[in-house]
């Protein structure tokens, strides 16, 4: 039988492939998710080494799935992770639309109280680009929050460059500054954040 021909580790293995597949994530992702080297993962899938149980529990617990199921020769249908997936789309789209509509009513609120004939220095279309900077920074906390290092990458420059535009935009709209050079320190931010990411990314490899 089938069962006989495997011995627990190889079943371990290609359980541990099965369910990582079934979960559409690569090793890289799964590694990242759990702090370890997508060396390590690919040994256990290799059947080179095994994690321990402690490991396995959170893993079963990732998959919506039972430890005894990695040991077993019926696959289970990883439905949690997916149904997680799906939390964590409306999550942030929820996130981001609140964020907007709260910008939106501000600019028609402002817009409203300073009236058609207001003249001072705030330009009430500034409100979307502080709108613009706030969506930004709950994209990189989402991304914190569910450990995707290269989105949380693109969120954390995001950051960078509109904290930046705003910056620049609200000192040229009232006249107080030229701050040009804002922009050279946000790209100089930005060499450093893709160096931090290249070499977290080496560390985790090694």
């Amino acid at each position: 039988m089938e069962k006989e021909e495997l011995n627990q580790q190889e079943l371990l293995a290609k359980n541990l492939v099965y369910y990582r597949k079934a979960s559409g994530l690569t090793q890289l992702e799964l590694a990242e998710k759990f702090n370890y080297s997508d060396k390590s993962i690919s040994k256990w899938e290799r059947g080179e080494g095994f994690p321990d149980i402690f490991v396995l529990k959170s893993l079963a617990d990732f998959y919506g799935i039972t430890v005894d199921d990695f040991y077993s020769l019926e696959h289970k249908k990883v439905t949690v992770q997916q149904s997680k997936k799906r939390k964590q789309i409306y999550m942030r789209l929820l996130s981001f639309g609140i964020c907007w509509l709260v910008t939106v009513l501000t600019f028609f609120l402002l817009d409203t109280l300073l009236g058609k004939d207001y003249s001072g220095p705030f330009a009430t279309w500034l409100v979307f680009i502080y709108g613009t900077l706030a969506n930004s920074i709950i994209f990189l906390v989402w991304e914190y929050i569910y450990h995707y290092r290269f989105t949380r990458m693109i969120a954390a420059s995001l950051v960078i460059w509109t904290a930046t535009l705003s910056l620049y935009l609200t000192f040229k709209v009232i006249n107080l500054a030229d701050l040009v050079l804002a922009f050279v320190v946000a790209a100089a931010l930005q060499v450093l954040e893709i160096i931090w990411f290249l070499y977290r990314r080496k560390k985790q490899k090694n």
